[in-house]
């Protein structure tokens, strides 16, 4: 992610390890502004201290027009759907998908996708590191074009990022061992994948050690 000025606002949708680490990253980069957007306290409250602002998406009624209201109207200025394929969503447009996805119309569910589309600004940039895995129902294309906005999408360029993230490690500038809530022993993984699934424990990342 290039350089941002402090006037920049980020947006980040879902705060499990992977929003965990855009929020921290877009602050390290620069941006002025990151405003996290998740559902379960435990992911909130480690956006929010590690400087982003949050937004649980099940209170005080529709995202974009919060985040809207929050911008003075202009929208942010880069929004990240760090969620994916099984985005969640109460409301009709979360019947709408489960009930695609039943019947086996469509893949995913791509609640964020549609949200970070009709919140990102007029030229802005929409970045996806959540996963989708195939068909996707009633995406707001025309609005993305109208928009003008710039997608970028697709696995993490490893080898690109590696060194100069070593670097900032070794340099003290970043430590990523904040995002660990989980430290147990490899036999144990069955019951921490299920710990993961079903959200419970404020599990958000475990990491396995054999002979723990």
């Amino acid at each position: 992610m290039p350089a941002s000025s402090p006037a920049i606002r980020w947006r980040c949708g879902g705060c499990g390890p992977v929003g965990q680490f855009a929020i921290r990253s877009a602050l390290m980069l620069g941006a002025g502004r990151v405003i996290a957007i998740d559902r379960f306290p435990e992911r909130l409250h480690m956006a929010e201290a590690g400087g982003a602002e949050v937004i649980n998406y099940t209170e005080g009624g529709r995202v974009v027009e919060h985040l809207k209201d929050i911008t003075a109207g202009r929208g942010p200025d880069a929004c990240i759907d760090a969620v994916g394929l099984e985005s969640h969503s109460d409301g009709l447009s979360g019947a709408y998908d489960r009930v695609k996805q039943t019947l086996r119309l469509a893949t995913d569910r791509p609640h964020a996708l549609r949200e970070a589309i009709m919140a990102c600004r007029k030229g802005g940039t929409l970045s996806v590191p959540g996963v989708y895995g195939w068909l996707l129902d009633k995406v707001p294309m025309g609005t993305a074009f109208a928009k003008g906005l710039t997608l970028r999408m697709g696995q993490t360029h490893v080898h690109r990022y590696l060194q100069p993230l070593l670097e900032r490690i070794e340099n003290e500038e970043i430590d990523p061992r904040f995002v660990i809530t989980h430290r147990l022993p490899l036999e144990e993984a069955p019951q921490a994948y299920q710990t993961f699934r079903d959200k419970a424990d404020n599990c958000i990342k475990v990491v396995f050690k054999p002979g723990l």
